[in-house]
């Protein structure tokens, strides 16, 4: 997922620092960290906690919405 987000930004031309990355489980550690704002939902597993730098609501509470629109304010 790391490499996805890497390609992902550079085919866009915006820097690594400028994304911002959810996860919940362990797979998305790779990607959390080459992420500029890794993010984790309340109900993640606790190593991708540990790697977040902001804790969301949970998913089932609409967490990713809610960090789109702090984003887009």
């Amino acid at each position: 997922m790391g490499q996805a987000l890497r390609l992902a930004a550079a085919h866009r031309r915006i820097p690594l620092a400028a994304t911002a990355a959810v996860g919940d489980m362990p797979n998305d550690l790779p990607m959390l960290r080459q992420a500029g704002l890794p993010a984790a939902v309340a109900n993640a597993h606790p190593e991708v906690k540990a790697a977040a730098r902001i804790l969301l609501p949970s998913n089932d509470d609409d967490g990713v919405a809610s960090l789109i629109r702090t984003i887009l304010r």
